[in-house]
């Protein structure tokens, strides 16, 4: 594939809303394909111990109802999440297991343990090495290729105190590439790969030129839209190092590396490599969830010699995030969400999938303001749809025009919307199941009413998906490129600012629970969260 393109796949294009974008993908994409079978929706607020809010969702088909965080549902259980949510313990499961898991060979250590302790148990070990908590994410605290003992002395304080991480592990550093492959039940659905932020020369633009081209396709991407590059020291001086500058204009097919780590939320790219895995890499996978009792379905991280066809289990997630294999940039989308779907409601496989799609944004709102616990979102017929695409031309922007196109489609239990376009022609998109209900609202539009003169009508067949019910859309305005860059730097500086301030909340928190006073009220806490009915 290349840079100036991204795979979506049919029944997902336009239909991920920016509420359902970046982190809570899952959440959207597999109560969408629930939802598109005839399942009745629910969302619904859950506060966790923290009193942080957060958003939960069930699906029903009438007689059995399952419950779902993220991308994980109720098949998984409570000791298989505990377990997973903890590396060493993890590690311990896989290694005793019946068909042992290969693991990297290393130790944990806990607050009673001293930085002396762990550079003491370094000096053991070969180098390199790795330093990580026992229970990060997303990458937090995670320190890989320790060359030294004294960059290792300089790391430790550095995790425990500042970040706040009581339990640590040190390991073997693992050469090789990371692979998070999806695992349900015993049978493996894709794996991808990370690769760091880059961009690809064509041998005309500059690679400043080339990181905004590249930002505009990832602000395509609904797992990606937030995620965007953004030039700052850190690539200033990775170019510097390569003799590059931001001016410099790199080679046909050259690929550029902007930065060393591969993170997503860097301008990392998702690239599907499940036609890679060998069945050794399979079994591998498929024997970490045996090892594990009570997990259904998840994610592994395995650092994978494919030269030898070998791997390591780094670690195992009991709700892995589907959106880089839903949107990669490179390599073939896989539809996570229609497996989960198909593991937790096998009687829908054989079922037509509607192509409608909710308004997730005006879902969430009641939760997230709270003044609603919960919302359900109205139960469909999954039916084939049928589209029209309308370009209607004459005396056609007028007011109320709109509204009455609008009556038209609600009157026929049509779906869509309707649009002024800044040539003078009014744009309809219409679907609904009644192909004859269709065809009679194309036949009334070209029609009108008599303060509206419809001179042509300019009639495609629609394929994509339409959003439930039929509105108004405001007129597009177009950003001028100035415009674009400006309102990518705003939406980095949000992400960046909110990644900071979350960092920051979790050290503080780390913090707080490592206190005497915290350990001595805990008996309390839990009275009262009995007393209460809190969980």
């Amino acid at each position: 594939m290349s840079e100036s393109e991204f795979r979506w796949m049919p029944h997902h294009e336009g239909a991920v809303p920016p509420a359902g974008q970046g982190k809570r993908i899952s959440t959207y994409t597999v109560a969408l394909e629930g939802w598109r079978r005839g399942l009745d929706l629910k969302y619904y607020s859950y506060f966790d111990e923290d009193n942080l809010l957060k958003v939960r969702y069930s699906l029903s088909n009438g007689e059995k109802t399952h419950y779902f965080q993220l991308s994980m549902g109720d098949g998984v259980t409570k000791e298989a999440f505990d377990i997973c949510d903890n590396k060493e313990t993890t590690k311990d499961y896989l290694r005793n297991a019946e068909i042992p898991v290969p693991v990297p060979e290393g130790k944990m250590f806990d607050e009673k343990h001293t930085d002396e302790d762990i550079l003491a148990y370094a000096a053991t070990m070969n180098f390199p090495v790795v330093f990580k908590p026992t229970d990060g994410n997303a990458g937090n605290g995670v320190f890989a290729n320790i060359q030294t003992v004294e960059e290792l002395a300089e790391i430790i304080p550095h995790v425990r105190e500042e970040l706040g991480f009581d339990e640590v592990i040190l390991e073997d550093y693992v050469p090789g590439r990371e692979f998070r492959i999806v695992v349900i039940g015993d049978r493996v659905l894709g794996a991808m790969i990370r690769r760091p932020a880059s961009v690809l020369g064509d041998g005309r633009h500059t690679i400043k030129e080339l990181i905004q081209k590249t930002n505009e396709i990832r602000m395509t991407n609904p797992h990606l839209t937030s995620r965007l590059i953004k030039v700052d020291r850190e690539i200033r001086a990775m170019l510097q190092r390569k003799g590059y500058k931001l001016s410099t204009v790199p080679e046909k097919d050259e690929r550029v590396y902007l930065r060393e780590k591969s993170n997503l939320s860097k301008g990392g790219d998702a690239i599907d490599v499940t036609d890679k895995l060998t069945d050794n890499l399979k079994d591998i996978a498929i024997n970490v969830g045996r090892a594990i009792p009570g997990l259904q379905h998840y994610g592994v991280d395995m650092i994978v010699d494919e030269e030898n066809d070998r791997g390591v289990i780094l670690e195992v997630n009991a709700r892995p995030g589907f959106g880089g294999h839903l949107f990669p940039m490179e390599g073939t989308p896989r539809d996570f969400a229609k497996e989960i779907i198909d593991f937790y409601f096998p009687e829908t496989k054989d079922k037509e999938r509607s192509w409608l799609y909710f308004d997730f944004d005006a879902a969430l709102e009641p939760i997230k303001n709270r003044t609603a616990s919960s919302v359900d979102i109205t139960t469909i017929t999954p039916e084939p749809l049928y589209g029209k695409k309308l370009i209607l031309s004459g005396n056609v922007i007028v007011p109320g025009f709109r509204n009455w196109v609008k009556q038209q489609a609600k009157h026929k239990d049509l779906h869509g919307y309707v649009e002024n376009q800044e040539d003078g022609t009014v744009l309809v998109i219409v679907a609904g199941t009644d192909q004859l209900a269709v065809e009679k609202f194309v036949k009334k539009c070209f029609k009108g009413p008599d303060y509206v003169e419809v001179i042509a009508i300019d009639e495609q067949e629609w394929n994509k998906p339409v959003k439930i019910f039929f509105e108004i859309k405001k007129r597009k305005t177009d950003l001028t490129p100035l415009q674009l860059e400006k309102e990518i730097e705003n939406l980095q500086q949000v992400n960046e600012d909110l990644e900071k301030r979350n960092e920051e909340l979790i050290a503080r928190y780390r913090r707080f629970k490592s206190r005497k006073a915290w350990k001595i009220t805990a008996p309390l806490r839990k009275v009262y969260k009995l007393i209460t009915g809190k969980k």
